[in-house]
């Protein structure tokens, strides 16, 4: 029986309509393509962080290296003497990361350019290791021999066969890269292989001998990481963990020990905060899709209810017309789920490279330039589109198995969308307050000192259910207001009359319309905050003329630094009238890892206007005779670690740990995982460093900022200068390249509700079919009836985007001082864009007025007795 019901029923009305079902099937599709291209974005991005050794080694067991800075070359020493008797390979490895050097001429900006990931590598120890495994073809053996001539050359390279091949690469070729504050020109030795049953070699890795690069990296006697390779055997399982046993023995905390996962997990942590927010924001487009889907559906009951009535009274059973109406609406689900998965993947390839571009310039390096598509992706998108066709689908197919034969087959009788519960008036104003009341809810901590707003993200999706339901209600207030203005115009009074006795339609396009403009005015409310604060921030921090780093350093996790015996002379020179070098290093606390950065304390007491969230009591922290035991920490530190002013830390250095007080808390919104600063001075006995990562330069008066900044551009090849004009820019040009992925998600929800506009009024001139054919009869043009049309979709549209605006501040507070609060610990200033509104209502209200002008015309022209 439903065969023949789907036969006669669905698949009818599909083949005379097929427009009308590819673009529903298109509407679910985009929304389900949105959330799976930000997935698989996201994915690829985090995939893109990777153990690279694991390439070369296979599978490493453990991992050794500093809770602070790097680890003395002495200490595979001791690991040797601790590992004596188990079989156990130890791998050295220095990190390194670099960049192309600027072509001449290039400009010089910020995380633009193709950067590299080098690895120095014990290569013959690393070679005895491959072919004890087996790894023994004709390729392998060519590079060991490589590999073990490239000892005697401090430069030698191994690349990978994809760089090879992209850049025209091969053996003897040159391979400029900026390392540290220089320009070194390496030679390429050798390439290496890809083996079918190992990871491809990223073409950003590149691989030398250990000595070699740890002369070039300025870390001569230091290790960055120490790798273990358990022999595999029945005993491995039993023997990783007594090599672990023995580790930890053997360390009296001087190393923390690690598996691959665990690093793996680390960088996903670092940036799941971002990611969670896009996923979350790309449902955005779904949940705005399943309005539309259900207003779709609802209108398919419209104009079939007379061929329902006929059903029912023919003994056909209640229940076997909703679940002919649910299969219906599962097709459309299977359907839009494929090819919203598809679409999602096309989407997702250039979705990747801003999601990558973000990471590798706020977080940590990621190789990700493309995104695949597994199962899994498949059978949420597939889940997704089900699910959402399903639960839109749930309440059409309940009117239509319920409403008695008797009214159905009245002629053009007009049937209304009874709403349930969600029709009571008091629903809204609780939801409403149960956001209130979310909103101060804290967040959940994470493992890593991680959080996630829960209960902001729940006050958010109420807030816009609540002032969904309550702009529906309202949309009889708006006509009752119109009606001193309506009097005199036929066509308006018409529209407005329709608005006073607002249909369950109607309120839900207007909870649709309100839903896209409250959380696309709300995101701009965010974007503005942030944009203000960091124009603020960057206006006090950024006072020096000049700031100078490597031109290496192309990311947040790039490490290259500017050797002392360059800072000397910059700052000797005769241009210079002050300086400052600035340094960090991660370090790993209890709770999770975090930075640590020096500088010249007094210089900042001086010359920086610190946004200050508890000022310091005295001015200890800024004397370097008295602040050895004092730092100042930022406020995402302050809420991630919860610490206060006045609290005592310890944090951990290589030369042991350090009892730190916490003398004041400042804003700083370019590090989420927070930061605590101590004076260079300090810094330097404990790490034994005296390179810095940044140096800020004062020119003296009468002297050219511009040009001292180009004969430094010309003098040191291998670094950036920025004037500060310059970076500021610069880091406003990342900022908004951060929230770029954003417009898009905005754009896409208001186009969907926009649309859901559009089949709204469908359905309703559907339903007065008589009532327009009565029109026609008592002389109004059709013109006049398109005009009635476009007003009464107008009108609703200034309801649902002018309830939108009202809610959107409320979203834009949540935002601001809760979700971003909450899950990345800066106190923002909240900022009403005012003009980036009013546009977004304009652009909502001709859009809506066109497409309600275009339905009218139809609906003027449809005879009474027209089915579809």
């Amino acid at each position: 029986m439903t065969g023949l019901l789907l036969s006669r029923f669905t698949f009818r009305h599909w083949r005379s309509a097929p427009k009308n079902t590819l673009l529903l099937v298109l509407t679910l599709a985009l929304g389900v393509a949105v959330y799976i291209s930000i997935r698989l974005a996201n994915k690829a991005a985090v995939a893109g962080f990777a153990n690279f050794t694991e390439l070369l080694s296979t599978q490493s067991d453990w991992i050794v290296q500093s809770p602070s800075g790097t680890l003395s070359d002495t200490v595979l020493k001791e690991l040797h003497q601790a590992m004596e008797k188990r079989s156990v390979t130890m791998i050295p490895v220095v990190e390194m990361t670099a960049a192309r050097p600027r072509l001449k001429d290039q400009a010089v900006a910020l995380a633009s350019r193709e950067s590299f990931t080098l690895f120095g590598l014990d290569l013959v120890a690393l070679q005895n290791l491959r072919s004890s495994r087996g790894f023994t073809g004709d390729e392998e053996r060519a590079v060991a021999m490589r590999w073990s001539r490239s000892i005697s050359d401090p430069k030698a390279v191994f690349i990978s066969s994809a760089l090879a091949a992209t850049q025209g690469l091969h053996e003897g070729s040159s391979l400029p890269l900026v390392i540290q504050d220089k320009v070194e020109s390496l030679t390429v030795s050798g390439i290496i292989p890809d083996r079918e049953d190992q990871p491809r070699m990223p073409p950003s890795l590149l691989l030398m001998d250990l000595p070699a690069l740890q002369d070039l990296a300025g870390k001569a006697g230091k290790l960055d990481r120490i790798e273990l390779v358990i022999e595999k055997g029945p005993q491995s399982n039993k023997e990783r963990v007594a090599v672990r046993e023995a580790l930890e023995q053997a360390s009296a905390n001087r190393w923390q020990i690690s598996s691959p996962n665990d690093r793996r997990d680390a960088a996903a942590m670092m940036t799941r905060a971002f990611r969670w927010n896009l996923g979350i924001l790309s449902l955005l487009a779904l949940l705005v899709g399943l309005y539309l889907v259900f207003q779709a559906l609802d209108g398919a009951v419209v104009r079939r209810r007379e061929e329902i009535g006929v059903l029912r009274s023919l003994g056909v059973e209640a229940g076997m017309i909703q679940r002919a109406w649910l299969v219906e609406a599962l097709m459309l689900g299977v359907a839009g789920g494929v090819i919203g998965t598809l679409l999602g993947w096309v989407g997702a390839q250039g979705a990747v490279r801003l999601v990558a571009g973000t990471v590798k310039t706020l977080y940590h390096a990621t190789e990700a330039n493309s995104a695949p598509l597994e199962w899994s992706d498949i059978l949420c998108g597939m889940g997704i589109g089900i699910g959402a066709s399903l639960v839109a689908g749930w309440l059409p197919a309940k009117v239509a198995s319920l409403t008695p034969p008797a009214q159905m087959l009245i002629r053009h009788a007009t049937q209304p969308l009874n709403m349930g519960f969600w029709s009571m008036p008091w629903v809204g104003p609780v939801l409403l307050l149960a956001a209130t009341a979310l909103a101060f809810v804290p967040p959940l901590r994470l493992d890593g000192g991680g959080r996630f707003a829960l209960a902001g993200y729940a006050a958010a999706l109420f807030a816009v259910l609540g002032g969904g339901l309550m702009a529906g209600m309202g949309l009889r207030v708006l006509a009752l207001m119109m009606r001193p203005f309506t009097a005199a115009h036929a066509t308006l009074n018409l529209a407005a009359s329709h608005l006073r006795r607002a249909s369950g339609r109607h309120r839900l396009a207007a909870a649709g319309l309100l839903c896209a403009v409250s959380m696309t005015a709300g995101m701009a409310i965010l974007v503005g905050s942030f944009d203000k604060t960091m124009r603020g921030w960057i206006a006090r921090t950024f006072q020096a003329d000049i700031y100078l780093t490597s031109d290496g350093a192309q990311g947040a996790s790039f490490e290259n630094r500017i050797s002392a015996a360059t800072v000397k002379e910059i700052a000797g020179r005769p241009d210079i009238a002050e300086a400052n070098g600035v340094q960090f290093a991660i370090i790993q606390m209890p709770e999770g890892s975090t930075m640590l950065a020096a500088g010249d304390m007094a210089f900042m007491g001086r010359h920086v206007d610190m946004a200050w969230v508890a000022r310091p009591l005295n001015d200890t922290v800024f004397d370097l005779k008295r602040s050895e035991h004092s730092c100042l920490i930022s406020e995402s530190f302050s809420e991630r670690f919860r610490k206060q002013r006045g609290d005592v830390i310890q944090v951990p250095t290589p030369d042991g740990m350090k009892a730190l007080t916490i003398a004041g808390i400042f804003a700083d919104y370019g590090n989420e995982k927070g930061s605590i600063t101590v004076d260079r001075f300090y810094f330097g006995r404990w790490f034994k460093e005296d390179a810095v990562s940044r140096l800020m330069l004062f020119v003296k008066p009468g002297v050219s900022a511009d040009a001292v900044r180009a004969d430094l551009l010309a003098a040191y090849p291998g670094m950036s200068a920025f004037t500060n004009s310059h970076l500021k820019g610069e880091v406003l040009r990342i900022f908004r390249q951060t929230f770029a992925i954003t417009d898009a998600l905005e754009f896409i929800g208001v186009l969907v509700a926009v649309m859901g506009l559009g089949m709204t009024l469908a359905s309703v001139l559907l339903d007065r079919r008589n009532e327009l054919t009565t029109l026609r009869r008592l002389g109004m043009t059709r013109e006049s009836m398109a005009w009635a049309a476009a007003w009464e979709g107008l009108l609703l549209a200034i309801g649902g985007a002018g309830c939108g605006l009202v809610v959107s501040i409320g979203l834009g507070w949540l935002l601001v001082f809760v979700i971003n609060k909450q899950t990345f610990g800066w106190t923002l200033e909240f900022y009403l864009p005012i003009a980036q509104m009013a546009l977004l209502t304009a652009l909502v209200l001709v859009a809506a007025g066109s497409v309600s002008y275009a339905v009218g015309k139809w609906g003027a022209e449809l005879p009474v007795d027209r089915e579809e």
